[in-house]
């Protein structure tokens, strides 16, 4: 052990107890340093004080009252020098060497430590017991002038009885000395753990950025780190033991002291700057030893609460496609491709609409893609999806005990996690009326409130929404709000069904077929299967628009990857939705043709065979007239 890291100890001692402890020192050896101090307890205060400042005293061990009076005026360990049973019966054995007759002059305390050994020593001794010095020299100066026994008591009875002509035995024994120095190098081993504790943690208090002060039950500062007083002004060593009230009257930890109660996340100015404050009772043992106070910049909890955002960033709340995923060189589509674009540019919210599978959620996500917002999360939600109690805990969140069976710990909404995002609403029409009066006051306020919270929480999200329904229709059957509509549908995005895309069925089915293919392992080009389905599918309407070609061509990917070659007849057989559709449309026109011949027969009837008049009453030609009547034969 590093000669700096022995324990320092001091013995403060007079008379006989000095020169006992003398003979202890040679003893010390390499496991403490031991200083001998030979003056009495009170004279000895300063001096001690000067050894502790230098950095040469770690402990002091004294005897009796003075151990009692060092401990109450020294900050560091004091280890008393305690009388023992064996002590006491080993003083006596020595007295009455000297003489048959021994008096044990004592205080009160250890009188009674006496009494209670007489049984177990046999001893019929009566202690004589004294408060000072005085009432002691009155007790030698009367038993001088009797039978003169020997003394047996402290370092001080010794040189009094001295002084009276008495013979004395001193009460300390060796062994006292050195369990007292056992007990002092132990208390320097606490005492060490504990300061490098404190060391410990006055680095961590002076390593952050927020500001904290404890204080005792009176308010009293008894730990102030640097930041806290840097912001209130004062020296940290200068603010300990002055109430925290004194150096900043908005700071008062009064009210957690007189209630015992916490008051966590107030907004609080000091010196010009918005912090957040924690005050929280101290508690030790189930009591409450004071309180603490902690600040927080308001701008460093904006900064967390942005990393925290940007964690749920890596959850699956992204967007995965962009503008440039949006294929199709059909000028409708085109127009509405431009159109996201500059729509992207903004902060507005935005409804798109269109037919089921044209590809909505598509656009929303490349229109967060190409805004400010792409470092955000993309949250996308169903409407129809949830029944209403569940939509509503997954839109707005709840706290825990909201309702049963809530999460423990509470829940955030998909609206707080789309916070510096995009909300992307599809199916909107299908939202219950009362969870859209709630998302009308979150696009008003900007802020949501969970569900059993009483504190909203403020949001900052753009909302796009998608329906395949007709909005208008919906808002007159009563069943969607006005006021959310016009809030919605600021910027507005209809999307073109693939009947009215032309050529780009091809350009699509190319594109899926090529992917598919390629997931299945398959060597066939994507031609093997967009030819055949192209052929099959000319004049099909496609309602399910990109999701139901998308379907089709995964369909048939898979039969042409087990079979190497796919033939109009496995078009008709797996597709049948395409021939179905032919064979209606054939129908549709021979019944539309017959009811026009058998229009043309009639007016033809009614003008007597005159066809001239009956062209002219229909109002076409003799010749067109004349045509149909022949196909009619």
């Amino acid at each position: 052990m590093a000669r700096q890291s022995i324990p320092r100890l001091g013995v403060v001692a007079t008379r006989a107890l000095a020169e006992m402890a003398r003979g202890v020192l040679a003893g010390a050896g390499q496991r403490y340093e031991l200083q001998l101090i030979e003056m009495p307890a009170d004279e000895a205060v300063a001096s001690v004080r000067e050894l502790v400042q230098a950095g040469r005293l770690d402990a002091v061990i004294a005897a009796g009252r003075g151990a009692e009076l060092l401990r109450g005026a020294l900050d560091i360990p004091v280890a008393q020098i305690k009388v023992t049973g064996y002590d006491i019966l080993h003083a006596l054995v020595a007295a009455r060497r000297l003489n048959p007759r021994a008096v044990l002059l004592t205080r009160r305390r250890l009188a009674d430590e006496f009494e209670s050994l007489k049984p177990i020593l046999n001893l019929e001794l009566v202690p004589l017991i004294y408060e000072g010095d005085d009432e002691a020299r009155r007790h030698l100066d009367t038993l001088s002038r009797a039978a003169r026994p020997v003394v047996v008591g402290s370092s001080q009875i010794v040189h009094l009885a001295g002084l009276h002509g008495l013979p004395a035995v001193l009460i300390y024994s060796m062994d006292s000395i050195v369990a007292a120095i056992e007990a002092a190098l132990e208390l320097t081993r606490v005492a060490r753990v504990e300061e490098a504790k404190r060391e410990r943690l006055d680095r961590i208090l002076e390593s952050l950025a927020e500001g904290v002060a404890a204080v005792d039950m009176d308010e009293r500062v008894q730990t102030i780190n640097p930041a806290l007083a840097a912001l209130v002004g004062v020296a940290g060593e200068w603010a300990e033991g002055r109430r925290l009230s004194e150096l900043a009257p908005e700071l008062s930890l009064a009210s957690v002291l007189k209630s015992g109660e916490g008051r966590r996340d107030e907004v609080v100015t000091v010196a010009g700057r918005r912090l957040v404050s924690q005050r929280l009772p101290l508690m030790e043992a189930g009591l409450q030893v004071g309180a603490v106070l902690t600040l927080q910049e308001s701008t460093a909890i904006e900064r967390a609460d942005r990393k925290l955002r940007a964690e749920a960033r890596r959850s699956p709340f992204r967007a995965k496609y962009s503008l440039a995923d949006v294929l199709g060189d059909a000028p409708l589509i085109k127009e509405a491709r431009e159109l996201a674009l500059l729509y992207a540019g903004t902060d507005s919210s935005v409804l798109i609409g269109g037919a089921s599978g044209t590809g909505k959620e598509l656009f929303a996500q490349g229109i967060h893609q190409a805004s400010t917002r792409v470092d955000g999360p993309f949250v996308a939600l169903n409407c129809a999806a949830f029944p209403e109690n569940l939509l509503e805990s997954e839109l707005f969140g709840h706290e825990e005990g909201a309702f049963t069976g809530s999460r423990r710990g509470g829940k955030p909404g998909l609206i707080e996690l789309a916070h510096r995002g995009t909300l992307f609403l599809d199916e909107i029409g299908d939202m219950p009326l009362p969870l859209q009066t709630r998302l009308l006051r979150v696009l008003q306020e900007r802020e949501v409130l969970r569900l059993g919270a009483s504190e909203p929480i403020p949001v900052d999200v753009r909302v796009i929404a998608a329906t395949h329904a007709e909005l208008k229709e919906v808002m007159a059957a009563g069943r969607f709000r006005m006021d959310l509509y016009y809030r919605l549908n600021i910027l507005s995005l209809t999307l073109p069904a693939l009947a009215q895309r032309g050529q780009d069925v091809v350009l699509l089915a190319t594109r899926l077929a090529a992917d598919a293919l390629q997931r299945l392992g398959a060597k066939q080009p994507a031609d093997a299967l967009v030819v055949p389905l192209v052929r099959a599918s000319l004049g099909y309407g496609w309602p399910g628009n990109v999701r139901e070609l998308q379907n089709l061509v995964e369909r048939l990917a898979v039969f042409l990857c087990a079979h190497g070659s796919l033939r109009d007849s496995d078009i008709r057989r797996l597709a049948p939705e395409l021939t179905a559709a032919d064979a209606a449309d054939a129908s549709l026109a021979r019944t539309a043709d017959t009811a026009r011949r058998q229009r043309l027969q009639a007016v033809l009837a009614e003008c007597g065979g005159d066809r001239a008049l009956a062209a002219a009453r229909l109002g076409i030609s003799r010749t067109t007239l004349w045509r149909i009547l022949r196909e009619a034969e």
